[in-house]
């Protein structure tokens, strides 16, 4: 979680530099994509099109006094004398330019130039090379992205594909794009049994609800919603998968009665397949809150 957190607060920062140039109408930007290439994936953390280049940027959210030592191909951190080492960043974005590359020619997108950039958005963060030899042109700061990529947009004069292409390009990208769901069983190894059940209060947190005449009710707090099991089938899905049947339904949910359990079902309009008596259904995660749009930037990935 901490990871995350660092992460996601880098790419706050990074947004914030980038919507000085998103207003570029003949520029789109994406977050947060994961690909799949070869029965393989790759993620990209943020992608800029236009016409003239493409720019694969590799997002940096580290303290300390950070490294990048050739020798031995890694970065190095340094922090609260700790050391630990990484993947170098610049090992990393090109070989992100390889399988992008690869991903676009299998689509048949109209070759245009790609280029990288690593961007180091903690402001703290010292930046040393483990040779004074050793320059690295494509790793910035967060404050200077907005220059570089203007002066990248400068040096890529002559236009490849059109914007129209460009769009196509965005459009396919976002549509191919495969949320990465990690299950607390397969990282953590967690097992089904210790995942807490039942349906939380909205209001104090406690768990579970008792369902009683058409609404849920909280013991503790006495608090009562009509909805609050729509939050516990997307933690269900997160935490167990997003295929459910009625008798798990029952079982996460705490309730006897199947015909209870079968008009929440049916009341979330949910895909399904099967008979009758032997019905799964789907839980998706599609709501009006997912999908973020900022001037031309869109997150292929929703943030919750």
């Amino acid at each position: 979680m901490a990871k995350r957190k660092a992460g996601y607060r880098g790419e706050l920062q990074l947004d914030y530099h980038l919507k000085f140039i998103s207003q570029d109408k003949n520029m789109m930007i994406l977050h947060d994509l994961r690909l799949e290439i070869d029965d393989r994936y790759f993620q990209i953390d943020s992608l800029i099109l236009t016409p003239y280049v493409v720019i694969l940027l590799e997002v940096k959210h580290i303290a300390g006094i950070y490294t990048l030592d050739s020798r031995f191909d890694q970065a190095i951190r340094k922090f609260e004398d700790k050391e630990e080492a990484f993947s170098h960043p610049v090992t990393q974005v090109e070989r992100q330019k390889k399988q992008l590359l690869r991903w676009l020619t299998k689509m048949k997108i109209p070759s245009i130039p790609i280029t990288t950039l690593v961007v180091m958005t903690n402001r703290s963060t010292v930046i040393n090379t483990f040779s004074p030899h050793e320059k690295y042109t494509n790793v910035i700061r967060v404050e200077n992205v907005e220059e570089r990529i203007l002066s990248l947009l400068t040096a890529y004069r002559k236009e490849h594909p059109s914007f129209k292409q460009v769009r196509k390009a965005s459009a396919l990208l976002v549509k191919k794009h495969e949320p990465l769901i990690a299950f607390p069983e397969e990282i953590y190894g967690i097992s089904r049994e210790e995942i807490i059940t039942g349906v939380q209060c909205p209001e104090c947190r406690h768990l579970p609800m008792l369902r009683k005449y058409g609404h849920w009710q909280c013991l503790k707090c006495g608090g009562k919603s009509k909805n609050a099991h729509k939050s516990a089938l997307l933690d269900y899905s997160l935490l167990l998968g997003d295929e459910i049947t009625n008798k798990q339904l029952r079982k996460f949910l705490h309730l006897e009665s199947r015909k209870t359990a079968l008009k929440i079902l049916q009341s979330m309009n949910l895909p399904s397949t099967g008979t009758t008596n032997n019905i799964t259904y789907y839980i998706t995660h599609h709501t009006d809150e997912q999908t973020s749009h900022q001037s031309n930037s869109s997150y292929a990935k929703p943030i919750h």
